[in-house]
């Protein structure tokens, strides 16, 4: 015989859904007259019994759980694999939303003890237009959570791009989570098909690099009926990789292959650089090509390096005869070093060659993360 997921409200949003139903002028009338016999109770105790047995026969009565029920089980798997399900009040539309928790069981044929929570604004509760939609897109989440096919895992995979890079794959992830959910709840029918022009505007503000792909890889997952938790994270952590465009040169919000920070702006025609900017940055870089392309900023911090030089060698009385070896050898080769940061940097040791200690190199240029 199979269970029944068993709903449990609290108190507070019982009483305040039925509060706001008071609107109904027969409704009031009838709440209040229950009110007025409970009042006369004088055991405190008994009296805050009978008023919460008062607000749930009347939530009963008006139906007002009725969102709440039938969107959790719409999914299978939240009704097979949920043990409890509680429901609390939300002050904020911004707190409002489903979790998951997930814990030891004690019993000895299961391994795990699933409770979910569902946190919502009594008011919304008598608003089934706007509510119902957004509760079936939460609890997709938590179905997608429970199903082993999805295989669900709480923490991203960290990047060596330091916690702001972090954050920038998780916003990925979540973005691409919406649009797989979107894409199934359209399909269903449970959402306009002007869905898709919004979730593909998102895509493309979350993964610019793309480019011109952006509408085949937001395909990708919004026509998809079985997303994978696993394939999500890898198309966050390196869009282009994930979607076969390694081929193509740096792209807005991917890292520079110099400073290796995230970064929107990158030199538009990198094989266009002055012959002396290309072999400074060889010299530093021997792996790097035009075609792998670099930031503005990096461009801008080697052709200031050259055109400083250059104006230092049409200063009257320069001369590298008055150098010392260590001088000579910077001004010959003046090379930028950048500083390592969170976002990781590169490091020192591999743009300094064997035979130059740090006394040795020029001033040091401080390179600032880009905006992602």
């Amino acid at each position: 015989m199979t269970r029944a997921l068993v709903i449990h409200y609290d108190p507070k949003l019982v009483e305040e859904a039925v509060f706001h139903a008071q609107r109904d002028s027969y409704v009031a009338t009838d709440i209040d007259d229950g009110r007025r016999r409970i009042y006369g109770v004088s055991d405190p105790d008994e009296r805050e019994r009978l008023f919460q047995q008062l607000y749930r026969e009347w939530f009963a009565r008006l139906r007002l759980g009725e969102i709440i029920e039938t969107s959790v089980h719409e999914h299978a798997l939240i009704s097979a694999l949920v043990d409890d399900c509680y429901v609390v009040s939300a002050t904020l539309v911004k707190q409002e939303g489903a979790e998951l928790f997930v814990a030891p069981d004690a019993a000895a044929e299961k391994k795990q003890r699933h409770t979910l929570r569902i946190l919502i604004r009594p008011e919304s509760l008598l608003e089934p237009e706007s509510a119902i939609p957004f509760l079936r897109h939460e609890l997709y989440h938590i179905a997608d959570m429970l199903d082993p096919a999805f295989a669900y895992e709480p923490a991203l995979p960290r990047t060596s791009g330091g916690p702001t890079y972090d954050t920038l794959i998780t916003n990925r992830y979540r973005v691409l989570w919406d649009v797989t959910i979107s894409g199934r709840m359209m399909h269903r029918g449970w959402l306009p098909q002007t869905i898709r022009d919004r979730q593909l505007k998102e895509f493309r503000q979350a993964f610019p690099m793309l480019e011109e792909a952006s509408e085949k890889c937001f395909a990708r997952f919004f026509d998809g009926d079985h997303p994978r938790h696993a394939e999500m994270a890898a198309f966050a952590l390196d869009p282009r990789a994930a979607s076969g465009l390694l081929s193509e040169r740096s792209a807005a919000g991917t890292h520079c292959p110099l400073c290796r920070f995230p970064s929107h702006s990158f030199e538009r025609e990198p094989e266009k650089l002055d012959v002396d900017v290309l072999a400074a940055i060889t010299r530093d870089f021997p792996g790097w090509t035009p075609a792998l392309g670099l930031c503005l900023q990096c461009a801008d911090l080697y052709r200031a390096s050259r055109l400083s030089m250059a104006a230092a060698k049409a200063l009257p009385g320069w001369s590298t005869e008055t150098l010392s070896p260590g001088e000579h050898r910077r001004n010959e080769s003046p090379q930028p070093s950048f500083c390592k940061g969170e976002q990781g940097g590169i490091d020192d040791a591999a743009m300094q060659s064997d035979d130059e200690s740090d006394s040795e190199r020029g001033p040091a240029i401080t390179v600032v993360a880009n905006d992602a």
